[in-house]
């Protein structure tokens, strides 16, 4: 029995696609006794065995398992009835445009009927019967699926086929310059305003065809423009009602595997033992690895050796076996979770930090001969210093504390890009809380996914203390300082939802005209203490900064650990803060004051 869960609209609509797909496949191949024949003809759409399995599973309206065998329900469900209905079952669970020829085959095979002998009964009823649309393709449809008004008043069709006279109005406006009447109209309509619901498109056209006078002759055919609408070559009929551009379908596959990923629906297995790794199977799930260069899944190996995936009660069991098992060879290296590849086959970046992010001493001396650029202990810094030194936006590579891990681990977690990791396509992993990535290996690969799809080889090295591989998504982020993305768990080990938020981070973000003004003062910083950098930051902020935009500024033009931007501001008396208020404020005037000697003694040696 599949678990239940909540499944949104968008997912709904992606599985039905992706059921669509499986249909195809068993009608052509009659059943399906073993899943992964199946799989393996799904395999180019983008569906394994695990997300064939769960969406099987999951879905008795669609799928039937009889006798032993996988087949389309409406084989089940269409024993009995009349042609005519059996026609409008098949198209109606397959949940889009059908094949002619796909439909007679099961048509014949729900009636045991040669299809010889079906075939030639069958065209006459889809010619005739006012249930079906023909395209000029060689497809059906279902008549409801189309708007179909004739000559009713606008309010009463727009009712009749369940029509929204706001989005009519919207769609009529968006394609104000079509030619109804022309021979590539619907194709043109298409690239203007796709997606759009079949209907409402429909609706449009009708009513820009509907003559001004009641006598006048109605030229517009709902059934002959849905057939031709549903036949634009580059589109997609959806389950929703809503053609969609073809590219699309990649986004609906990924999101269905996703929500197969959830489903894993568990399967009744009798006398279910966990498998026993044997040295031969083991030594072709090496040869296996080491074939290629990209990283094979212990899952997929259980998939594709033994027809095992999440949906099997033993699969926690067998998965954890063969990962045991191929940990302790030599001739295979493990880069997390359940991923193996072949042997220091990560891009040598990964293995070190970038120079960038070292940070070098300060030389600058004042005028008695002593450090401008000095660090104090913590009881030299303010307290409200203090307790932000802690924070995760504060700290970075080089600069950071270990952090206890938290009780419970999020799902989700938001974290904030700085400009020097978007320039070196890094990210640190002083911002992820501890236990939300596996400590061990030393050395993993992530895969990071979009909410279209894309996925993102991602290297984690726990010792560098850095993500790296982002530079190409960095990169599409036009802010460069400041934004924000979250990242997500998923049911696959290692494999994270990756979206971009709409917010920026209002302490951390820095426009691109204040990019290229720190950027004037980065080239001329070569002679300029820290402290000198940080007077001319804070002359930007009359109003006062959050210490968290002074150390992000500062790290702009110099690379600065927060502890000393938090000393300068803690000790040099030019800087201060109003009782209450988190911003720090500057005052030209008693710059010449210079450092509080009061606080020499908590100068770190």
């Amino acid at each position: 029995m599949a678990k239940t869960i909540s499944i949104k609209p968008e997912e709904q609509s992606a599985r039905s696609y992706a059921d669509r797909l499986i249909l195809e496949q068993l009608t052509e191949m009659e059943s399906a006794i073993k899943l992964g024949d199946l799989a393996e003809r799904l395999s180019k759409a983008g569906l394994g065995l695990g997300a064939v399995r769960a969406l099987l599973a999951s879905n008795p309206d669609r799928f039937a398992y009889f006798e032993r065998k996988w087949i389309p329900n409406s084989r089940v469900a269409g024993v009995g009835r009349p042609y005519a209905e059996a026609v409008r079952l098949i198209v109606d669970l397959f949940g889009g445009p059908m094949s002619i020829d796909a439909v007679v085959t099961e048509v014949a095979r729900i009636r045991q009927e040669p299809v010889e002998a079906v075939g030639p009964r069958l065209r006459r009823i889809l010619d005739s019967a006012k249930e079906f649309v023909v395209t000029p393709d060689g497809m059906v449809a279902l008549s409801a699926w189309a708007f179909l008004g004739y000559d009713e008043s606008s309010d009463r069709a727009f009712e009749l086929y369940g029509v929204n006279s706001e989005d009519v109005e919207a769609a009529a406006s968006k394609l104000a310059g079509i030619d109804w009447r022309a021979s590539d109209a619907i194709s043109k309509a298409l690239a203007a305003a796709a997606p759009i619901s079949a209907k409402t498109l429909a609706a449009v056209a009708w009513q820009a065809l509907k003559p001004e006078n009641p006598a006048g002759t109605l030229v517009f055919d709902g059934r002959e423009f849905f057939a031709k609408l549903i036949s634009v070559p580059g589109y997609v009929y959806g389950a929703d009602g809503v053609v969609y551009p073809e590219a699309e379908t990649k986004k609906w596959i990924s999101t269905a595997v996703r929500l197969a990923d959830k489903l894993a629906p568990t399967l009744d297995v009798e006398d279910a033992a966990p498998i026993d790794i044997k040295q031969a199977d083991l030594d072709k799930a090496i040869k296996r690895i080491i074939a290629g260069e990209t990283t094979v899944t212990a899952t997929s190996l259980l998939e594709e050796f033994y027809e095992i995936t999440v949906g099997n009660k033993t699969y926690p069991d067998d998965l954890a076996n063969l990962v045991g098992a191929l940990q302790a060879e030599k001739a295979v290296w493990w880069v997390g979770a359940d991923r193996f590849r072949k042997p220091e086959s990560a891009p040598e970046f990964v293995y070190s930090v970038p120079e960038l992010f070292q940070y070098a001493p300060s030389p600058f001396l004042d005028p008695e001969g002593d450090p401008i650029d000095v660090e104090v202990n913590d009881d030299g810094l303010s307290s409200s210093l203090r307790k932000l030194l802690s924070h995760p936006l504060a700290t970075d590579v080089l600069d950071e504390d270990a952090m206890p891990r938290p009780k419970q681990i999020p799902e989700k977690i938001r974290l904030v890009l700085k400009s020097i990791h978007r320039e070196l396509g890094t990210f640190p992993l002083c911002q992820i809380p501890t236990g939300f990535l596996d400590e061990q290996p030393s050395v993993q690969e992530l895969i990071f996914m979009d909410p279209n799809g894309k996925e993102l080889q991602v290297w984690a090295n726990t010792e560098a203390r850095l993500l790296y591989n982002l530079i190409d998504w960095w990169f599409e982020q036009p802010v460069e300082s400041g934004a924000v993305f979250t990242l997500a768990k998923t049911e696959k080990p290692n494999v994270f939802e990756f979206a971009w938020e709409d917010q920026t981070d209002p302490l951390l973000y820095i426009s691109s005209q204040r990019m290229e003004l720190l950027r004037e003062i980065q080239s001329r910083s070569e002679n300029m203490s820290t402290l000198d950098i940080l007077v001319e930051v804070m002359h930007h902020w009359p109003k006062g900064a959050d210490f968290l935009t002074l150390l992000a500024e500062t790290n702009v033009v110099r690379r600065s650990t927060r502890r000393l931007v938090a000393s300068l501001l803690s000790c040099y008396q030019c800087f201060y803060q109003r009782s209450g208020s988190p911003v720090w404020h500057f005052d030209n005037k008693k710059i010449e004051l210079g450092f509080d000697k009061t606080k020499k003694k908590f100068i770190k040696k």
